[in-house]
């Protein structure tokens, strides 16, 4: 049977390219998800081992407590050769406008040991020299002999904190490098930390060392047993390996929830994949029928015929599986390749890391998918005798199990939504926490149990939608138009299997859309509860240039400044300080949103949160009427002006309250604030001015936003991949109808049916099947993320059934995509079924 399946495939070569392009998408979706977590496996590893230099043992003192006395034991410990402490002293240095923290350490006797690679330059061998990062110094815009100043030059540079630049070191990759590692010596390194040290004395946490040639293993031993002041206790000594091991797990210890992650979705495109390969392989053996019968007349028996098709599958799957491999291979390398080029130094692996699972399981999912899903396929091919197997198989299945089949799943259908609706039953009543997690794995039950019925009645639903769409085609006129409507419906179960594949990706797509709607609409109401001010510039001094400069910004409508006062608030829970902030009323009300019409003196607008019962509070010893106002940062209040002259206290801060348009980009407008924000603190003070922060609740707004659309984004860019794979199954089935009408197709040629008509048959009938399925798929991911979003939402934030946030923009890029999908998969079996002459293809096969 080995020659006749490949003589099956040699003459089928052209319409199996499409099934292999879902399974090498599907196998090659798994490949580059093993890839990328071993990649990230990897460079953790590689950036752990970096950060410390490449010391053979590392001893590290949670409590920060070894002196210079035990660093002297530990030198003399039996096979040490050389010891380094890590004083790592955190320093801002400065210079013209910039300035950026770095983590100071001393140079390293032996290369092994440094914390830094020498770049440029020469190591700091005396006080007042400093070697620093290329990166920061690009950033500070100094160059070797230039002088850094080695605090916040606004606060004044005194004696000894000018250093001079006399070294560039390579940027830091390793783990936790998020400072500059920078250099400096012991002497300022003392005088920087902490005042009182002398410098065999400063407490360090850290000590690296390399052997003489000692098996680390025992050094580390030998270390464990070394006479230290506190006689060891509490110390962690690791081999270098051993420590870069640990550092790596703590940074990728969700490494395997992340792979299972995608792996979920992965799992989802294979699924997608298996129901485009069951419809190809179908009609395959459909289109085979009569000769499959045949070789059962002249001998060959039922197995032997569906052992062939499994074979086929078999081959196919492997074949197939094996070119996605390698396309997950090289989309990995190419990546790695671009980390490596414009990565910034991170320690990303030369070569793709492949283990036996990278490997093996892309292979076996690819060819477990196929076989099984050409299954049914090949006990179709020989459920029938060879005689009644000359009618074409469509014809062959029972009424009984046309029938049975669509009821089973109305009742799957009716059952799962009635679990979901228990779900959410459960989830409004009760404890929300303890009925959380109950309540979401109800849910998801139900939703599964929906839909394994829809795909179950789907021969009943997609061809009564695809029947009204093509009424509403056929009206629209022409010959192509109405050929299209009546081939689109013509095989029912052709239909159903190809808008099943479609119909899957696209619920996936929309449910996700719909949840992410909702949960930034629940979030976005909440924050402007909490935020009452859109736009806040806060610091000890808000210059009238600064003003001047943020009121200009296009979006801003409305400004305030506040001047902040530390006082003693007092309620009948007690005394609390908090921060006053003065005010002209006039001047509060159109960029405070939540501010009352009748404000005015001898009233103090209090933060729920610091309030009580009674109707006054008492500040500084002055009675004012209370009245509580949501969105009021915590802990503080704010008083009209005229009330806040009467304080004995000095402002201690200013901050600048701003109203932001609705229709404003919150984010580009609160980078545009920083910017103008930073550009007037320079040219208005010397050397860098006080800093300044930005922040309100329309950029937390705009950030929560930001976040949820990102994590949308990266799931519909994974789930587009089954979509990608459904598309391929329509044009697939394109392919095949047109070689099974090839000779109806000839007589509508030499009728007078034009080739521009008959593209435009197949392109209409295209788009009849994407958007039947895109529309089941809209309408059950809106349900599922509607459901879902109330299961996740209700029970914190008290979401309500009517809280469905369409998304719009989602389901028109959804309807325009399938459009188009439609019309493209249609061009190659168009450009097939013109270019054979119509007489050619009347003849007999």
């Amino acid at each position: 049977m080995w020659r006749l399946t490949r003589a099956q495939m040699r003459r089928n070569l052209g319409r199996l390219v499409a099934v292999g392009i879902a399974i090498a998408l599907g196998t090659g979706f798994v490949t580059a998800t093993y890839v990328a977590t071993n990649a990230i496996e990897d460079t953790a590893l590689a950036a752990a081992g970096a950060s410390l230099g490449d010391p053979d043992v590392v001893i590290t003192d949670p409590s920060y407590d070894l002196t210079g006395e035990d660093i002297a034991a530990l030198a003399d410990t039996p096979g040490v050769a050389e010891t380094y402490a890590w004083q790592n002293v955190v320093r801002e240095v400065a210079a013209g406008g910039g300035r950026e923290v770095v983590l100071l350490n001393a140079p390293a006797a032996n290369p092994r040991l440094s914390p830094a690679t020498l770049a440029e330059g020469k190591l700091p061998t005396a006080s007042g020299e400093i070697a620093l990062p290329r990166g920061t110094a690009e950033r500070l815009g100094v160059a070797l002999g230039d002088e850094v100043a080695s605090r916040s030059a606004a606060e004044g540079a005194r004696p000894g904190e000018i250093v001079r630049l006399v070294g560039l070191l390579e940027d830091t990759t390793g783990l936790g490098a998020s400072l500059g590692a920078s250099l400096a010596t012991p002497q300022d390194l003392n005088a920087w930390a902490s005042e009182g040290f002398a410098d065999e004395t400063l407490p360090v946490g850290t000590v690296t060392l390399v052997t003489d040639g000692t098996d680390p293993a025992q050094v580390a031993s030998a270390v464990q047993e070394a006479s230290l002041d506190d006689g060891g206790e509490g110390l962690i000594v690791q081999t270098a390996s051993e420590r870069a091991a640990e550092r790596a797990a703590q940074l990728t210890g969700g490494i395997n929830v992340f792979r299972g992650l995608i792996l979920g979705f992965a799992a989802v495109a294979m699924a997608v994949a298996g129901i485009v390969i069951a419809n190809t392989f179908t009609v395959l053996i459909a289109q085979r029928t009569q000769s499959l019968a045949l070789l059962r007349c002249v001998g060959a028996t039922r197995s032997q015929v569906k052992r062939s098709v499994r074979q086929e599958a078999l081959v196919l799957g492997a074949v197939a599986s094996l070119a996605g491999i390698a396309l997950g291979l090289a989309l990995g390398q190419a990546a790695l390749l671009a980390i490596r080029r414009y990565g910034a130094g991170v320690p990303a692996p030369a070569v793709v890391p492949v283990d036996a699972a990278t490997f093996l399981v892309p292979l076996a999912a690819g060819i477990l998918v196929t076989v099984v899903a050409a299954d049914g396929a090949a006990r179709l091919a020989t459920s029938v005798s060879p005689l009644a197997a000359m009618r074409p198989v469509d014809t062959l299945i029972s009424a009984r199990s046309r029938r049975a089949r669509p009821i089973a799943g109305w009742v799957l259908v009716a059952i799962g939504f009635a679990v979901m609706a228990g779900a959410l039953a459960l989830a409004q009543s009760g404890d929300a926490a303890a009925s959380f997690g109950p309540a979401l794995a109800l849910g998801v039950l139900g939703g599964v149990i929906t839909v394994v019925g829809v795909v179950m009645a789907a021969i009943q639903i997609v061809p009564a939608i695809g029947r009204l769409l093509a009424r509403g085609v056929t009206r629209l006129g022409g010959v192509p138009a109405r050929l299209a409507a009546t081939n689109a419906v013509r095989n029912p179960r052709r239909i159903t299997s190809t808008a099943t594949a479609l119909l899957v990706g696209v619920t996936l797509v929309t449910m996700m859309a719909t949840g992410a709607g909702m949960a930034r609409d629940q979030l976005d109401a909440e924050l402007a509860e909490q935020y009452a001010i859109d736009l806040m510039v806060s610091g000890t001094e808000v210059s009238p240039a600064t003003r001047e400069a943020v009121e200009a910004l296009d979006g801003v409508t409305a400004s305030a400044l506040l001047a902040g006062h530390q006082v003693t608030l007092e309620t009948g829970d007690g005394e609390t300080q908090v921060t006053a902030l003065a005010v002209d009323p006039d001047a509060l009300a159109p960029v405070l949103a939540t501010a009352p019409q009748n404000w005015g003196p001898g009233i103090a607008l209090v933060s729920p949160a610091d309030a009580d019962e009674s109707a006054t509070v008492t500040v500084d010893g002055i009675e004012f009427a209370a009245l509580p106002t949501p969105g009021l940062p915590a802990y503080s209040i704010i008083l009209a002006a005229e009330d806040a002259a009467r304080l004995d206290v000095q402002p201690i801060e200013e901050t600048l309250w701003l109203a932001v348009a609705s229709d404003a980009d919150a984010v580009g407008l609160a980078n545009a604030v920083r910017d103008a924000v930073s550009d007037t603190t320079v040219s208005d003070t010397t050397a860098g001015g006080a800093a300044l922060s930005v922040g309100g609740g329309a950029v937390d707004r705009a950030a929560v936003a930001q976040v949820i659309d990102t994590m949308l984004a990266v799931v519909l860019g994974l789930l587009a991949v089954a979509v990608v794979i459904a598309l391929i199954g329509v044009a697939n089935t394109l392919s095949l109808s047109v070689l099974e009408r090839r000779r109806e197709n000839a007589l509508l040629r030499a009728l007078g049916l034009t080739r521009a008509q008959l593209r435009a048959t197949l392109a209409v009938e295209g788009v009849l099947l994407a958007v039947v399925g895109a529309l089941v798929g809209l309408v059950l991911g809106l349900v599922y993320g509607w459901i879902g979003g109330l299961l996740l939402l209700g029970p914190t934030t008290g979401l309500t059934l009517g809280a469905l946030s369409v998304p719009w923009g989602a389901v028109a890029a959804v309807l325009g995509v399938a459009l188009a999908a439609g019309v493209a998969a249609s061009v190659l079996p168009a450009r097939g079924a013109v270019r054979v002459p119509p007489v050619a293809a009347l003849a007999a096969d």
